[in-house]
């Protein structure tokens, strides 16, 4: 991703492409530095575009952050989607795999969530951001189940199922030193007793 990134700044890219280099440089800055410390002054100078280019693009961090969170949306959704079409393991062993693989992957954008989380604890606008992404999130997360016949997934976009997945994404992030597989089972028993009732 750096390389591809490096090689953009100072060029002259299609609109598409510099969204794409754009949000690229801050989601890095984003899970290094977190959401707050981040300006977009910083933005700006790591892409090697004017001022004026990078707002033709996004008016503010929250834009560009707010699209990034769309972007984990749509990774997430293709990775369950590519997973249910391909396993040959029942539904319900399927829907719990990915249930776990949300919980348990590694990924940038999972990452650059955590930490804006984190950051919420001391930040009333972050309350409001996340009050607003989780509302369009939710709408979203339920028209994709019944677009792509997966409404067992339903069962999980309410709040209370939220804060236990924030929970979980905060305490891997801090508690790095966890037993991944022994999380894995423990949270399989969880999730099975949920979703069964």
């Amino acid at each position: 991703m750096v390389g591809k990134e490096e090689s953009m700044v100072g060029k002259r890219l299609n609109k598409e492409d510099r969204r794409k280099q754009i949000k690229e440089v801050a989601l890095r800055l984003f899970t290094d530095k977190g959401y707050a410390k981040t300006t977009m002054e910083e933005i700006v100078q790591e892409c090697g575009i004017s001022k004026g280019g990078m707002y033709h693009h996004y008016a503010n961090k929250e834009e560009i952050f707010v699209e990034l969170l769309k972007d984990g949306g749509e990774y997430r959704k293709n990775i369950v989607l590519d997973y249910m079409r391909e396993n040959p393991k029942s539904r319900s062993e399927k829907i719990m795999d990915s249930l776990l693989d949300k919980v348990l992957d590694e990924n940038p954008y999972k990452k650059l969530y955590t930490v804006f989380l984190i950051e919420m604890q001391s930040n009333k606008s972050f309350k409001e951001l996340f009050e607003k992404v989780y509302d369009n999130s939710v709408e979203d997360f339920i028209e994709f189940c019944k677009k792509e016949g997966l409404e067992e997934y339903i069962a999980i976009s309410n709040r209370e199922f939220t804060f236990l997945l924030n929970s979980l994404y905060v305490g891997i992030y801090l508690f790095e030193n966890v037993d991944k597989e022994k999380l894995k089972e423990m949270l399989k028993i969880m999730f099975a007793a949920y979703l069964e009732r």
